[in-house]
């Protein structure tokens, strides 16, 4: 599913994990959030609004990360 421009709007229930990265070697401690509300644009580039908890909330924090050139 692409997400374009992501913003995430709101934030509930931190949890620390490990994650991998195709980018390092290996595994490392990181802060998520269990359920993330992020505005985006869609593939028609219309603005969506969308709730994602999770292993999904989980993936898309992570890919953020990368926007702003953290690897973790």
């Amino acid at each position: 599913m692409p997400i374009i421009n992501p913003v995430v709007l709101n934030k509930e229930k931190i949890y620390e994990t490990e994650e991998s990265c195709l980018s390092l070697i290996g595994f490392r401690k990181t802060k998520r959030y269990e359920k993330i509300e992020v505005e985006y644009l869609d593939r028609n580039f219309k603005k969506q609004k969308k709730v994602f908890t999770g292993f999904t909330a989980q993936i898309i924090q992570h890919e953020m990360d990368h926007f702003e050139g953290i690897i973790i």
